[in-house]
């Protein structure tokens, strides 16, 4: 049975509850259990278990798991755990942590909402002469390994290492700083102009196949390179990643020209 049909049952189950806001269905004490708590509690069980509460017994068998729950909770409430120190600290350090995440939920929220604003107000507009034009101007992708090094001389050595015919992938497995594609050989994500990091795109797109290129510096560090493949994207297949592409460089240059309003500092000395 889907699970749709599953719900509607149940509503029409519930339905003869209706005239509270959320009606009781049993009480533990001074607890109740609730005909919202009681689906939603349905709804972290198996799918098969949900069809079997549909049945008298199984909707009894149900409450009665519900109604233990609240047992203990009930008997719990009435101890001495409430009372003790280490409850309190714990339930601060629980309360604390809901609080950033309700925050961090705020802000994400926020930003997306702020972002979708400037789309509506044409801020972000991406019409199909920007990207069919972007593609005529940069119309490859490439598929490129990449070495990240600490140091101008060690990124020097491991160059001279690959260029006398090291194996790539092996080298960056036990060199590369970079954990997300060392355990990989070294694989970055397949990319069109504008989604490689700004210090390696030049290179990267002018290099033939199977060339070794670098070291090249950037912000994370030292990178030595090697280009695996090219092919020409077809406007079908890259309208929409272009699209976003441009998308993201329009909200770039609009946070650019906000960003005097408001000043960066980097406090911690280590990050400078």
């Amino acid at each position: 049975m889907k699970r749709a049909h599953v719900a509607v049952l149940l509503a029409f189950f519930f339905a003869a509850c209706r005239g509270e806001k959320d009606p009781v269905i049993a009480r533990v004490g001074k607890l109740k259990i609730t005909q919202n708590e009681f689906q939603r509690k349905l709804g972290e069980v198996s799918q098969s278990y949900q069809e079997y509460v549909l049945s008298p017994s199984g909707r009894r068998q149900f409450l009665d798991v519900l109604i233990r729950e609240k047992l203990v909770l009930a008997a719990a409430q009435q101890s001495e755990v409430p009372r003790s120190a280490e409850f309190r600290a714990q339930l601060e350090k629980l309360r604390q942590v809901e609080e950033e995440r309700v925050r961090e939920g705020g802000d994400y929220l926020l930003t997306s909402m702020w972002i979708e604003d400037l789309r509506r107000r044409g801020e972000l507009k991406v019409d199909a002469g920007d990207v069919r034009g972007y593609l005529s101007k940069h119309p490859v992708e490439v598929d490129m390994r990449h070495i990240l090094l600490g140091t101008p001389e060690r990124a020097a050595a491991v160059a001279s290492r690959l260029r006398a015919g090291a194996n790539f992938a092996k080298v960056a497995k036990e060199e590369s700083l970079d954990a997300a594609t060392a355990a990989d050989g070294g694989k970055l994500p397949t990319s069109l102009y504008g989604e490689v990091i700004p210090e390696l795109e030049e290179v990267a797109f002018r290099m033939r196949v199977g060339e070794i290129g670098g070291p090249l510096k950037s912000k994370f560090g030292y990178h030595v390179l090697r280009k695996d493949g090219e092919k020409k994207v077809p406007l079908a297949e890259g309208r929409a990643r272009v699209a976003r592409l441009l998308e993201k460089q329009k909200l770039d240059a609009h946070l650019q020209s906000i960003q005097e309003k408001f000043p960066v500092e980097v406090v911690d000395e280590q990050f400078r």
